[in-house]
């Protein structure tokens, strides 16, 4: 970590062209050099999400009733506490683990697989490598499985092209608070649509994700009564750090 903390961009990547000649194939050279060395940071550096992931879930095993002041000093901090759950998800699932070493460096990737049930993830499995995208992913889970009656989040990956209306659920909003706000919006929902026989209502991908992260089962500890943190400190261009 202490050298970390040290690295910046002047000591590590190198523009120095002294020596070389000015040619396509000299640049071409010290910029693919430079390329793949930051590359291969933020490879290494996009992965402490999942390091992060296991030590909440260590905690959480050994800290007992200070957990809770530990997720409240990090949301403190800037990591939320619903993002340190997502987090633990993915360090807890075991598809994961098992495949730790050849899955791509977004988080985002990991989460959603972390929501798949076993038969989902066996579904998709030889589509998972470090170059992998979800959107391929989505497109064979939105094939029926055979003798499955999981539904799971991806029963419908690609938008409908009949549709008329689409109501999206703000996740940067909802909280605990909403639970009830949400059930009781469902339940008009289906009724409304019921008035209309040429209308046909469908639960799209993020309805049960939705439905989860209001659930206590998910959400432990609930900030908003408190109100969102404001960041109270302040930006000087006058200053500037290395990276």
């Amino acid at each position: 970590m202490t050298n970390t903390t040290k690295l910046t961009a002047k000591g590590l990547y190198s523009t120095d062209m002294r020596g070389k000649p000015m040619t396509a194939n000299s640049y071409y050279k010290q910029i693919s050099i430079i390329n793949n060395q930051s590359t291969e940071l933020f490879n290494l550096a996009s992965l402490g999400f999942y390091k992060t992931g296991q030590l909440l879930n260590r905690a959480k095993k050994e800290l007992k009733g200070d957990f809770g002041k530990l997720k409240k000093d990090l949301a403190e901090d800037g990591l939320h506490i619903k993002q340190q759950e997502r987090y633990m998800a993915i360090a807890r699932n075991k598809n994961i683990e098992i495949n730790y070493a050849k899955l791509p460096p977004q988080w985002t990737f990991w989460e959603q697989l972390s929501k798949l049930t076993d038969e989902q993830f066996k579904s998709v499995e030889h589509l998972i490598d470090k170059d992998a995208k979800w959107k391929d992913l989505a497109i064979e889970l939105d094939k029926p499985l055979p003798k499955s009656n999981a539904t799971g989040y991806f029963t419908n990956a690609k938008d409908n092209r009949t549709e008329v209306f689409g109501l999206e659920y703000d996740f940067l909003v909802a909280t605990k608070k909403h639970k009830d706000d949400f059930i009781q919006f469902e339940k008009e929902v289906k009724a409304l649509a019921k008035k209309y026989s040429f209308i046909k209502l469908k639960k799209k991908n993020y309805f049960d994700e939705a439905k989860d992260m209001l659930n206590e089962k998910y959400v432990k500890d609930d900030t908003s009564d408190k109100g969102l943190k404001q960041f109270d400190k302040s930006y000087q261009s006058t200053k500037k750090i290395d990276i």
